[in-house]
C-alpha cells in the first residue's frame, strides 16, 4: 500500500477545503538541538493552525524527522484536527512507516508509535512531499530553534 505523489499531484490532491498535516525538523550544529515545525494547512493556501516544539538534543536526521511526524500526529489528536492527508518530506521515513520495517533500535521504536498514531486517521495516508512544498513547517522548525537562541 505505498503512496507515491511527486509535488506536482499536490494540486490534484489538495482541494481548498482538504485538511492536511506538514511536518518538518530542522537541526542545530552549534548546540545539540531539535526544532519541529507542524502545519495544519485547509488546501495549499490557508493555514488552519500551526505550532512549534523546541527539542534539546539532536540525533539523526531521519530519527527528527520521525520525531517531527510523531508530535505532528499528536498535536492533531489533542487539538482535534483530522488531516486527509499527512506530508514530511523524509522519503525514508515515509518508506519506513509505509512499509513493514522493523528492528530493535529508538528508531524503529517510534515508528511504531507513528503507526499506532497513524491507525487513528485510517483515512489519512502519509505521503512524501517535496522540501519546495514543505516550507511552511520548515521554516517554523527553524523558527523554534531560533527563538531558543535568543533565551
Amino acid at each position: 500500500m505505498a503512496h507515491h505523489h511527486s509535488s506536482a499531484d499536490l494540486d490534484q490532491l489538495l482541494l481548498p477545503s482538504t485538511p492536511a498535516l506538514f511536518v518538518d525538523d530542522a537541526l542545530s550544529t552549534d548546540a545539540p538541538a531539535t526544532g519541529i515545525g507542524m502545519v495544519f494547512m485547509q488546501g495549499l493556501s490557508h493555514i488552519q493552525k500551526s505550532t512549534k516544539i523546541f527539542k534539546p538534543g539532536a540525533s539523526s536526521p531521519i530519527f527528527a524527522e520521525a520525531q517531527a511526524l510523531y508530535e505532528g500526529l499528536q498535536w492533531c489528536m489533542t487539538s482535534n484536527l483530522t488531516p486527509r492527508f499527512i506530508f514530511s518530506d523524509c522519503l525514508n521515513l515515509v518508506s519506513k512507516v509505509n512499509g513493514n520495517w522493523h528492528d530493535y533500535s529508538p528508531l524503529s521504536t517510534l515508528i511504531q508509535q507513528i503507526r499506532t498514531f497513524l491507525s487513528r486517521f485510517p483515512e489519512a495516508p502519509l505521503l512524501h512531499v517535496s522540501r519546495q512544498r514543505n516550507g511552511n513547517a520548515h521554516s517554523l522548525a527553524k523558527l523554534a530553534l531560533r527563538l531558543r537562541d535568543e533565551d
